[in-house]
């Protein structure tokens, strides 16, 4: 047999984290742009001086010492984290380099793209190209629209007027 299970189960995306460099502000940003809410009132802050035992020094090297975290929820339940290192610090600010590896960005759904879009840019973010209607939504009575931006600390966020199903699913292109 192949360590593939013979039916895998449809398993739900359970959280997201982003490394930013200042959690205080990408907090903020992310509650009153997206509406995301915070689990616990008050970032946590691990240092591996004080709590040397703390589960995420077993994750990562030694050459972490002190890093910030904020868990917040989005509109459907998945978890949205926030890490600053601290020591040692981010080494470089996140660029839209479509070629790297790794994740290449989130998505959030909103009735309004291209408002949110506007309020984004306002606050901090920069628009990546253009609006796009989806090739498996051309034609249809409701439009539906995808657009792109970066947030102020370089991490690529897709806004969505529809829900990725009904964007994708069940379609020929």
């Amino acid at each position: 047999m192949s360590f593939y299970e013979a039916t895998p189960h449809n398993r739900v995306l359970n959280h997201i984290a982003l490394h930013v460099p200042d959690l205080d502000a990408a907090v903020e940003w992310y509650t009153k742009l997206f509406g995301f809410r915070r689990l616990r009132s008050a970032p946590v802050c691990c240092d591996r001086s004080t709590d040397p035992c703390a589960p995420i020094f077993r994750v990562y090297d030694s050459k972490l010492h002190k890093v910030k975290l904020a868990f917040m929820s989005t509109g459907n339940g998945v978890g949205f984290e926030l890490f600053q290192f601290i020591d040692p610090p981010m080494s470089e600010p996140a660029s839209f380099d479509y070629t790297r590896g790794g994740v290449f960005h989130i998505a959030v759904t909103d009735p309004d793209p291209e408002a949110l879009l506007q309020r984004a840019v306002k606050a901090g973010a920069k628009q990546i190209g253009e609006p796009v209607v989806p090739a498996s939504c051309e034609g249809e009575a409701e439009k539906q629209i995808a657009l792109y931006m970066q947030d102020p600390w370089g991490n690529v966020i897709e806004a969505c007027s529809c829900s990725f199903e009904k964007m994708m699913a069940n379609r020929e292109k």
